[in-house]
């Protein structure tokens, strides 16, 4: 694999390039698909921005006073910059409230900026899918199949392609309904395409963390697919109450 990058006399390691290059391609697919929804790239880029930098910066701060033992005894470890340096839940809701302040402040439209920046979210994904085969933390179980790849003399299936071409079929199905359907409800799409593609290609990464024998990381797409299927549903449903209470033109 390519846990580091060489340019000339100095190697830079891997993950943290193919991080900026995602947050980079994720930044501006959502501001296209944000464009093609009515919004403003810049307000869509701007949003995307803030939610991004208030996320690494909790993410990192929270790990940091986590172990703050350990950062302590060597302070230059504080501005290492590793993706396992990073506690991402509580950061990631850090970004969305940081988003959504920053959506009220300037009056926008919470559901489409939020479908765009989802959209440009599953891009990022699948970038940082390839950067974990690059460096060996995203590697599938065994396989014999003509498409299987070698780790390390043994073939497996090259699950982070698996995710990428997953995740990428669904940006591209975002970017084709933007607009022909409301922010809402595509919103829901994009989480129930992302969710079902880390369902299946999930069943197929090797030392994937369980819960009672059941792979965590499916539990999760299913879950995640379940509720967003629900929202589709009750969607519908109004929609179609909504169509069927409009009054009739009798003329």
């Amino acid at each position: 694999m390519y846990p580091v990058l060489p340019f000339g006399p100095i190697t830079i390691p891997t993950g943290p390039i193919v991080i900026l290059i995602a947050i980079t391609v994720s930044l501006e697919i959502a501001s296209r698909v944000g464009k093609r929804m009515g919004l403003l790239i810049d307000d869509v880029w701007n949003s995307g921005l803030l939610a991004t930098l208030v996320t690494l910066i909790v993410a990192r701060l929270w790990n940091v006073i986590q172990f703050w033992s350990i950062y302590m005894t060597e302070p230059l470890l504080i501005i290492s910059l590793r993706p396992s340096g990073f506690i991402w839940l509580p950061g990631m809701i850090a970004g969305a409230v940081a988003a959504y302040i920053y959506f009220w402040h300037y009056a926008l439209k919470p559901g489409a900026v939020a479908a765009a920046l989802l959209a440009g979210a599953v891009a990022g994904g699948a970038l940082l899918a390839v950067g974990g085969y690059l460096t060996g933390n995203l590697v599938g179980i065994p396989s014999d199949l003509p498409w299987a790849l070698p780790y390390f003399g043994v073939p497996r299936h090259p699950v982070a392609f698996y995710y990428a071409l997953g995740l990428l079929m669904v940006v591209g199905w975002a970017w084709f309904y933007a607009k022909r359907m409301p922010a809402g409800r595509l919103l829901l799409c994009i989480c129930f395409g992302a969710a079902v593609v880390v369902l299946v290609a999930g069943a197929y990464t090797e030392e994937s963390a369980t819960v009672a024998g059941l792979r965590l990381n499916q539990l999760v797409g299913l879950g995640v697919a379940a509720v967003c299927a629900l929202g589709l549903a009750a969607t519908a449903s109004a929609q179609e109450q909504s169509a069927g209470a409009e009054p009739i033109d009798k003329n």
